[in-house]
């Protein structure tokens, strides 16, 4: 394929993006439509397999579990979760963090709502080790001690497509005739984990994926496979320090600096420049100085 055909691709791929990430990673997974009869979540053989990106299992259309709930689950019995770090160590060394940028529905979710007209903030370069702490205190440290899932109880993806739709539904139990959600079990835990989403719904406006940059434990654990995975972003010819690529991106990473930085989601939009190409390959066939540093001066 030569550059002109390529360029062709990544911008379909660019204007594809958002229906592709709302039907593969939103509507597909969370497609039980029985429950609405069932008035029960989905028990099924595909529960005991995982989304690759974030995927609530208590939402009440859900048809697989999420990865970080099944870490928790493993980290609080005190087991090694070897088929769930199989599977996404075999996503990312193939894709790198390309999940967060293609299959993600909280992150679509944020890339929506960043459209709104306000003004912009950018968060701060130090805030990007949060999402570091929270897969190592929130989704591994305190299950193992507590034997309870922390992260679960507080992520506002969780909150949105479980919690708030079961406390809205609040369907009658077929076993028992009772409400699903009893009244005491809205409590301070419940108005923490509503103060946090709303909290985070206010940022999605004003600045881009701070929950992916900040807070998210997968995110965190994708963002190093981009150093070797086999899908990698190469930068040719000379960067005449235009801030394309920092305008357009998410993460708002300068791509020439750091083509395979750990906190690129390859999401492709910086792909509208000129000099950016997906590569293919295994990382050996690829030089250390991956891109061609910054001569030119604007």
């Amino acid at each position: 394929m030569d550059i002109k055909e390529s360029k062709k691709t990544y911008a379909t791929l660019r204007r594809t993006r958002s229906p592709i990430v709302a039907f593969f990673g939103l509507i597909l997974p969370n497609s039980y439509y029985p429950v609405v009869a069932s008035k029960e979540i989905y028990d099924g053989p595909l529960k005991q397999t995982c989304f690759p990106g974030l995927n609530c299992h208590a939402c009440p259309t859900a048809l697989s579990a999420c990865p970080i709930g099944i870490l928790q689950h493993f980290s609080a019995i005190g087991k090694f979760p070897f088929a769930l770090v199989g599977f996404l160590g075999a996503i990312g060394i193939v894709f790198g963090r390309s999940v967060c940028g293609w299959l993600c529905p909280f992150g679509w979710i944020q890339d929506q709502t960043y459209k709104i007209k306000s003004r912009k903030f950018r968060i701060h370069p130090g805030l990007k080790y949060g999402k570091y702490v929270s897969l190592f205190v929130l989704a591994i440290l305190l299950p193992y001690f507590v034997e309870a899932h922390w992260f679960s109880r507080i992520c506002p993806w969780g909150t949105l497509s479980a919690g708030i739709p079961w406390v809205i539904w609040n369907p009658l139990n077929p076993a028992d005739s009772m409400p699903v959600i009893e009244p005491d079990m809205i409590g301070w835990l419940y108005v923490l984990k509503i103060s946090i989403m709303i909290a985070f719904l206010v940022l999605f406006v004003f600045t881009s994926r701070p929950f992916c940059r900040t807070l998210c434990p997968l995110g965190a654990i994708y963002a190093h496979f981009n150093r070797f995975s086999f899908m990698r972003l190469e930068v040719e010819g000379q960067c005449v320090d235009c801030n394309l690529c920092v305008d357009v991106c998410p993460t708002q990473i300068r791509i020439s600096d750091d083509p395979n930085s750990p906190d690129c989601i390859r999401c492709l939009n910086c792909t509208v420049c000129k000099n950016v190409h997906v590569r293919w390959g295994a990382p050996h066939e690829y030089s250390v100085n991956e891109h061609t540093p910054n001569t030119a001066k604007s």
